[in-house]
């Protein structure tokens, strides 16, 4: 199983120079500088002509951290979309989420999702293992914070509700968190929250989550942190 490393988050600092204070749940990791990239139809013809997904045709091996920062994969951009390109340290990986929450510790896994910044992160006695980009419930189909548990596993889940009216539609690698109808699947990211209430998540970034969670996991979805 691969999961994201975390040694290096925003600042490329190493965890323990993000150590928490006595009082505080967590910390947050502060957010770095972007520019803004207007995406041309000159660029989306070459990456089309290329055969490359455009994210990794326009910005190479920064591809993940765009994708990540922007919550966006490749099939949503297109000439004329503004992306912002972070300003990372070299090996450094994207992530919002706190390296360490204190509510876990204790915790031999532990996964909490912030909705506001449309993140998951993953724990480990507390310390962030993995972090991943959400896009969670639109407007009209929240998906509802609270404490949860993981309640079941399928490798390709078909939901039950959509398309109406018969449902039908393909939830790959899928994790129940809550009731029967919220799941942690594979799905579309274009960048807002746009499900009809269950948390995507890009697809290698799905099969990771699902290797490692677990029947029983705690998951626990915030409107922020």
């Amino acid at each position: 199983m691969t999961l994201k490393a975390c040694s290096v988050c925003v600042t490329g600092l190493a965890l323990s120079s993000l150590a928490l204070a006595d009082v505080a749940d967590y910390v947050l990791p502060p957010e770095p500088a972007f520019v803004i990239h207007r995406v041309t139809a000159k660029e989306e013809l070459a990456a089309r002509k290329a055969k490359t997904a455009i994210l990794k045709h326009l910005f190479g091996e920064r591809a993940e951290n765009v994708a990540r920062f922007n919550r966006l994969d490749s099939r949503f951009v297109y000439a004329g979309r503004k992306l912002k390109v972070p300003d990372l340290p070299a090996g450094a990986v994207y992530s919002p989420m706190p390296v360490e929450y204190r509510p876990a510790i204790g915790q031999a896994k532990y996964v909490l999702i912030d909705l506001k910044r449309q993140f998951l992160g993953a724990y480990e006695n507390g310390r962030l293992v993995a972090s991943y980009p959400i896009s969670s419930g639109r407007y009209g189909y929240p998906t509802p914070a609270g404490d949860n548990q993981v309640t079941l596993k399928k490798r390709l889940h078909k939901s039950s509700l959509y398309p109406p009216p018969n449902g039908g539609w393909p939830m790959p690698w899928a994790v129940r968190f809550r009731g029967t109808q919220y799941w942690i699947h594979a799905g579309d990211l274009p960048g807002r929250p746009d499900s009809h209430g269950c948390i995507r998540l890009f697809p290698a970034d799905a099969k990771a989550f699902y290797d490692w969670a677990e029947i029983g996991l705690p998951v626990r979805l915030v409107p922020s942190l």
